[in-house]
């Protein structure tokens, strides 16, 4: 019988190894040699074996395929962060700045990563038009310094998917994992252009997820 992984736990394959992330669990797995258990190189469905019987046995897996989830875009070609700024920032974009960091802190206030998450919950509403996008994104990245709020990647690229939700916007926020040594990282991205971080930094990640 096939089985899957649950909603809220995401896998890549990465060569013969497998890395996992459990979302509510907060954590990322790495599998050596789990690569075989995957139907596919990303993806949910879970092939019977022993592996399968490890995810299992840790609550990963569930009779039911989960719903479909956002697919990770192509790796980023460039990045914005060295752009100029073509607009000041005007009032609504500084006050829009002001909401992110009371986002932030309300996140931060919650358990693991579902709450930063949640800053990129889907609305129907929201444009993904390039322009739009990319230009709010070089604003943001000018005013981000000014912003009393330090951190990696996690909160940096929250705060940019919430400033872009505050203007009416959305963009696709990558979660990449690399073994061997294991490291994770998440950037926010538009197409084939980083928002918010080189794109040289990014080549050695995987995408295991995207919101």
């Amino acid at each position: 019988m096939t089985r899957y992984l649950k909603s809220d736990v995401h896998a890549v394959a990465i060569g013969a190894d497998l890395a996992v992330l459990d979302i509510a669990g907060d954590a990322y797995l790495c599998l050596p040699g789990g690569a075989a258990v995957l139907a596919g190189g990303l993806g949910a469905a879970i092939a019977a074996g022993p592996m399968a019987e490890a995810l299992g046995e840790a609550g990963l897996l569930a009779a039911e395929p989960p719903p479909a989830t956002r697919t990770p875009p192509p790796s980023p070609v460039r990045s914005i962060i060295h752009d100029p700024l073509a607009e000041p920032a005007g009032p609504r974009a500084l006050l829009a700045a002001v909401g992110v960091v009371a986002d932030l802190r309300k996140a931060r206030a919650g358990q693991g990563l579902s709450p930063y998450l949640g800053l990129a919950e889907a609305k129907s509403d929201l444009s993904r038009d390039p322009d739009a996008v990319l230009a709010a994104a070089r604003l943001f990245w000018k005013i981000s310094p000014w912003l009393p709020v330090e951190g990696e990647c996690l909160p940096r690229s929250a705060m940019l998917i919430a400033f872009l939700r505050r203007r009416g916007l959305a963009a696709d926020w990558v979660f990449g994992v690399r073994l061997w040594p294991f490291n994770a990282h998440c950037w926010v991205q538009a197409g084939d252009v980083c928002l918010n971080d080189d794109v040289e930094r990014l080549w050695a990640y995987t995408p295991i997820y995207c919101r």
